[in-house]
């Protein structure tokens, strides 16, 4: 009977045999280290697939906005004429090194017009973005940072001082570049479409780009025709260029409010101005630069008032707000 049993594969014991035995424990020990070796041929996970390799935690991956295939129109007109005063400013290079310079004058006034205006339409249209601050620092820098200061350089400084002139008109464009980049580093601390300030912190760019030809238009002028001196040009640019790069108040025209009994006398000044641009341009233009250079002190009273004001109301509400002790 035990021989049979030993001999009958079906038998209990042979089972058994088989199970715990020499051959059944080979077995067994082969698919034991299949499964060892199959997990060792497995790569670690690079958290691609969601989760940490050695860990094993599942890792939160940021999801990309989904950009839609089209946009408002809208959306791309402020840009647009940013671009437009981009282009008139690298325009306004060419023409002053062909020795044109009123049409390079006239490329810089477009600029101008085209910059007052992107930034107004943005805000209308309630489509102000940082890439659009950034690209209108850009466009700034170039339409009355370098193009302004090439263009005198060409004009007056390159015969007369030579490298003096060039280290004259470096220095202007670099005074352009601190005040743009101070700029938008104060922007970026405020809201997008923030009221505007009542003050500009030292000349802007703009205005200072057609202040420093103000010389140069009243050469090209028809009805004047005076050029200046090299030496009050060289000066007059200087001062320009430390005006840019100070903190002093200038008068923001964006913020500034007049009464209503202002408002026809206004257009009867507009009108003139008009008819001013239709019959010399380039003088009307001086004027109006040397106008607004004037309001400077204006400016500073108005911000030190300004100033006095807002301390007087914080001193009163911290006397209101600190109630006595019992």
């Amino acid at each position: 009977m035990l021989m049979e049993n030993a001999n009958n594969p079906n038998s209990p014991s042979s089972a058994a045999a088989g199970t715990n035995g020499p051959a059944g424990g080979h077995i067994g020990e082969v698919k034991a280290g299949a499964r060892r070796d199959s997990r060792d041929l497995m790569p670690e996970s690079d958290g691609r697939d969601g989760r940490d390799g050695r860990e094993g935690r599942r890792v939160k991956r940021k999801r990309r906005p989904i950009q839609p295939e089209s946009i408002p129109m809208r959306k791309l007109i402020p840009n647009l004429m940013t671009a437009g005063a981009l282009a008139a400013g690298l325009a306004s290079l060419h023409f002053a090194q062909d020795g044109q310079f009123a049409k390079a004058v006239g490329c810089v006034a477009v600029a101008f017009v085209l910059d007052g205006l992107d930034g107004r339409t943005a805000r209308f249209l309630k489509v102000t973005s940082r890439f659009g601050e950034k690209f209108d620092s850009i466009a700034d820098f170039t339409a009355f940072g370098v193009a302004p200061a090439f263009l005198i350089y060409q004009w007056q400084l390159k015969s007369t001082m030579g490298a003096t002139g060039l280290a004259i008109a470096v220095l202007y464009i670099l005074c352009a570049a601190f005040r743009l980049a101070r700029f938008t580093y104060q922007a970026r601390k405020q809201k997008l479409g923030a009221p505007v300030s009542k003050f500009f912190q030292g000349l802007p760019a703009p205005a200072s780009g057609a202040a420093v030809l103000i010389p140069v238009m009243l050469e090209l002028s028809e009805t004047v025709n005076w050029r200046s001196p090299y030496w009050l040009t060289a000066g007059y640019a200087v001062m320009l260029a430390l005006f840019m790069a100070s903190t002093l108040p200038m008068i923001s025209i964006k913020g500034l409010r007049i009464s209503r009994s202002l408002a026809k006398p206004l257009m009867v000044v507009a009108g003139l101005i008009t008819f001013g641009l239709i019959m010399d341009w380039l003088l009307t233009l001086s004027a109006l630069t040397g106008i607004y250079l004037l309001t400077f002190p204006i400016g500073v009273v108005l911000f030190q008032r300004q100033q006095a004001k807002l301390a007087a109301e914080a001193a009163a509400g911290g006397a209101g707000g600190a109630a006595p002790k019992s």
